[in-house]
């Protein structure tokens, strides 16, 4: 059985609660969680990765777990979301690594490969395809494009709201927000039953008891980790979003360089939504290997199918 290491790191004058595994002395793999997740995740991919003769690094990141979370907004900006990842690295004494992420952990993750590409040996992105930098701040696009219906994405911009809705039963969102996205979730075709004013009433709860990949056991360490840290920090990467990219914007850098990878469920809302970034993303990367797109999946794709997405990122591993 793999051996899991968990402890504590500096890094970027913070503090990070690191899950790793494998030898050390391998080539370093950094994997970066989603929204709402922590490097839990990764629980199908780390022992994987390590027999695969890799270090294996899985944080919880800024805002997240038992990691530290600064209370302003702008402390979420990528731009030290990715210095964060550099410091973790340095921690470990990783020179370069291969960075994996998924939903959030995902659009870091090609913010990594945007902004360092000398630091990252290859890229991987799993659920949201990379759409350069748009030409308006995100919240205009979304404004843009939702009008007055509800738009989880915007109803976080509001403060302490989002936070007062879902840290009231933190089981209960976490439950639902599993289930609503994956694959039979996304398949039920739900309806809410009510006027929409808050993200809870978009997520139906399971009917039956829990999935095989989130077992009430997996389910109880997310609920440990969002208890202790809350839903501010976690929500703030959506509050940054405008100031990140006008951050971005302003250094000009654009496209990613190092050899890249995209897996995403056909299922996942994410994809469904955005069609047009899909279609643009191999423009924007110079070494795009393959896109996959897996058949009857939902968003959490590395939990959902862990098997499948194993062997798409060994075999890009191995093309290396």
């Amino acid at each position: 059985m793999t051996e899991i290491r968990e402890q504590k790191v500096p890094a970027n004058g913070l503090n990070f609660h690191v899950r790793s595994t494998g030898d050390p002395a391998d080539p370093a793999v950094i994997l970066l969680h989603g929204f709402p997740e922590c490097g839990y995740s990764w629980r199908y991919q780390m022992p994987f990765l390590a027999a695969k003769g890799f270090h294996v690094l899985a944080p919880d990141l800024r805002g997240y777990g038992f990691s530290d979370a600064p209370k302003a907004v702008d402390a979420y900006r990528q731009d030290k979301l990715v210095a964060d990842v550099m410091g973790i690295l340095d921690a470990f004494g990783a020179e370069r690594a291969v960075v994996i992420g998924h939903d959030w952990g995902c659009a870091l993750a090609w913010q990594v490969a945007r902004s360092e590409p000398g630091r990252v040996r290859a890229v991987a992105g799993l659920s949201v395809p990379y759409p350069g930098l748009g030409p308006k701040a995100p919240t205009e696009q979304m404004r843009a494009a939702f009008g007055e219906r509800f738009f989880y994405q915007l109803y976080f911009q509001q403060p302490e709201v989002p936070e007062q809705e879902l840290e009231a039963d933190v089981r209960d969102f976490l439950r639902r927000m599993y289930h609503a996205l994956s694959g039979p979730g996304m398949q039920e075709k739900f309806r809410a039953e009510k006027p929409v004013t808050g993200l809870l009433d978009i997520l139906q709860p399971p009917a039956g008891g829990q999935p095989d990949w989130m077992r009430e056991s997996d389910l109880d360490v997310y609920v440990e980790r969002f208890q202790h840290s809350g839903l501010t920090g976690p929500i703030n990467w959506y509050r940054a979003m405008d100031a990140s990219w006008r951050q971005q914007k302003e250094d000009g850098r654009e496209r990613i360089h190092p050899p890249a990878l995209f897996i995403a469920g056909k299922e996942d809302p994410v994809i469904q939504f955005a069609g047009k970034a899909l279609e643009r993303m191999p423009t924007m990367m110079d070494d795009l290997r393959e896109v996959v797109l897996l058949d009857d999946l939902g968003h959490w794709i590395q939990m959902e199918a862990p098997e499948a997405v194993n062997q798409h990122l060994g075999a890009f591993l191995d093309s290396l």
